[in-house]
């Protein structure tokens, strides 16, 4: 049986001519691999549940996030709004005037379905069912393929340590697990990374099946165009594994290059690269020729320590080197050699002036570690000399072994993410995952209020204003609030908290080009509204919350 496994392996690179490919039969469901779909299930709904049980018990106002750090929700939550006007994104986190430019599949579909009627949060909220099953489904897949005739205890163990593994790292001085390295994090919030991620593995699959059969086929280039439209980390990804797995390891038969020019597997290749590079080319042209993302880009950066990656990763990729031994066993098997390298080379070109967030290129890379982990540790049982003494004789033994590692890798970072989670979302002050009723109220006024004008306000209540109201705020998000987000920051809580002169903080007002200041139930303010007082045209108040509309010019 284990020779089998070699065969099949190699298929992808064997000479097939036909139209018509080798059978492939579905394999069914394993009892605890719909065990492992519904722990990943649950995992994905912990930080909602928290959210729910906050509003169900404490009746909590909820602004409907999912996600630990929610600034990036109402980044995601004001895109679904600004695409639901014209179908294209316009940063509406600065006052000035901002051009609509940016397209995003997911969130043109939660743009077009919030222009029918569907709530911002809902149409948002739709794509994390989506991304959680699609990412299941292709880990499962891909470990299906990459350990064909390994045996279910190989696949169940990868697949595991695929969808939980994590360990703890030193990350600022604190000891936590690294959250993009950990897809059930990714789940709270990141669909997009995780459809993306999905996308990926299917691209590879379907290629990978498309290069066997010596056939053209567009689904390959298409997935791998959605990945990077998506998340373009994930599409330089695919790039990288693509050209990688071609140019290495027999792909091209250089000794025959004439010929291998006229080869369907070169036209494939070609058309798949083609389709994959579309959208990294206007991600490019995004970042050199639109402000907005000129500045983002840069306010990105997110010097995050290496050494925190690497304590992360370390345990499972040292595991995952046995997994280099031997052939790799086809293209696949390469691929899968060459993603954790491919990540570290988007790390290091995210760290320049041309990249942005470098710990997005690790995303998802738990997949074939822990694809070479399983396999490597299984083929030691074949290996002469010392190494073969890793692989105990008896079968119970071995698996006991497998066992306890995979609960160590995933168990303890599992229970320490949820946890942290517990912590994260308790409401606080100045937190916008849950604010007062009547801060909620002053929000809905300025979403209903024929008046047109951008807004001013907390730093909390500011990163709600475009997915709730619809319109630009002065403050609220420091990757799109540029440039001097810091400034704009001490300012704006200094007015807010009462703490300017009357001719600061009408100072600041001005030079916002807002036409709303919005009053916080934390904002001093008796004091503002005095101070601002000279400027007003209206104050509508809700409560402790309130609304100061300035007059134009």
């Amino acid at each position: 049986m284990r020779g089998v496994g070699v065969v099949s392996e190699n298929i992808a690179d064997a000479p097939v001519r036909k139209s018509w490919s080798i059978p492939r039969p579905r394999r069914r469901f394993d009892r605890l691999e719909l065990l492992l779909f519904a722990a990943f299930a649950v995992v994905s709904v912990w930080v909602i549940a928290l959210d729910l049980w906050q509003v169900i018990v404490h009746g909590r106002t909820w602004t409907g996030t999912d996600g630990v750090y929610i600034t990036d929700q109402m980044q995601y939550l004001s895109w679904v709004v600004s695409a639901s006007h014209s179908g294209l994104v316009a940063n509406l986190f600065v006052t000035r005037p901002s051009s609509a430019v940016y397209l995003q599949p997911a969130i043109l579909i939660s743009g077009l379905l919030t222009a029918f009627g569907l709530p911002p949060t809902v149409a948002l909220l739709i794509w994390k069912p989506v991304a959680v099953c699609a990412f299941f489904f292709a880990a499962r897949a891909m470990t299906g393929r990459v350990l064909r005739g390994r045996g279910r205890d190989a696949r169940l163990a990868a697949l595991t340590l695929a969808l939980f593994y994590g360990c703890l790292s030193i990350v600022y001085g604190q000891l936590s697990v690294v959250g993009d390295l950990f897809p059930g994090f990714l789940s709270w919030g990141y669909p997009f990374t995780l459809l993306a991620v999905a996308a990926t593995i299917y691209a590879l699959l379907t290629y990978e099946r498309a290069r066997t059969d010596q056939r053209l086929r567009i689904a390959p280039g298409m997935l791998a165009a959605l990945a990077g439209a998506l998340h373009p980390w994930q599409g330089e990804l695919f790039v990288l594994v693509l050209v990688g797995g071609e140019l290495i390891g027999g792909g091209i038969r250089w000794g025959n290059l004439r010929e291998e020019l006229r080869s369907p597997r070169l036209r494939l290749a070609s058309v798949t690269l083609g389709l994959a590079l579309l959208p990294l080319i206007y991600y490019y042209a995004l970042g050199k020729f639109n402000i907005d993302w000129q500045l983002g880009q840069a306010a990105s950066k997110h010097n995050f320590p290496a050494s925190a990656i690497a304590i992360a990763l370390g345990p499972l990729a040292l595991v995952a080197l046995l997994g280099l031994r031997g052939p790799a066993g086809g293209f696949l098997g390469r691929a899968t050699r060459l993603w954790p390298l491919a990540a570290v080379l988007i790390y290091l070109q995210a760290l320049t002036s041309e990249g942005a967030a470098p710990l997005h290129a690790f995303d998802g890379v738990t997949l074939p570690l822990a694809l070479l982990a399983v396999k490597g540790y299984a083929r030691l049982q074949d290996e002469p000399g010392p190494l073969r003494r890793l692989w105990p004789r008896s079968k119970r033994i071995r698996w006991t072994i497998i066992g306890v590692a995979v609960t160590l890798g995933t168990i303890p970072a599992t229970y320490d993410e949820m946890r942290e989670a517990l912590v994260e979302v308790k409401p606080t002050s100045g937190n916008g995952n849950f604010i007062q009723p009547d801060e909620k109220s002053a929000l809905a006024y300025l979403k209903h209020d024929h008046d047109p004008g951008a807004v001013i306000s907390s730093a909390y209540l500011g990163m709600l204003v475009p997915g709730y109201t619809g319109r630009r705020t002065y403050d609220g998000d420091c990757v799109w609030s540029q440039p001097r987000c810091g400034s704009r920051d001490a300012s704006t809580q200094s007015l807010l908290g009462g703490r300017l002169t009357r001719a600061a903080a009408q100072q600041v007002v001005s030079s916002s080009h807002a036409r709303f200041v919005l009053l916080a139930c934390s904002s001093a303010t008796a004091k503002v509204e005095a101070q601002l007082r000279p400027l007003t045209s209206s104050v509508t108040e809700f409560g402790c919350a309130s609304v100061i509309e300035l007059r134009t010019g």
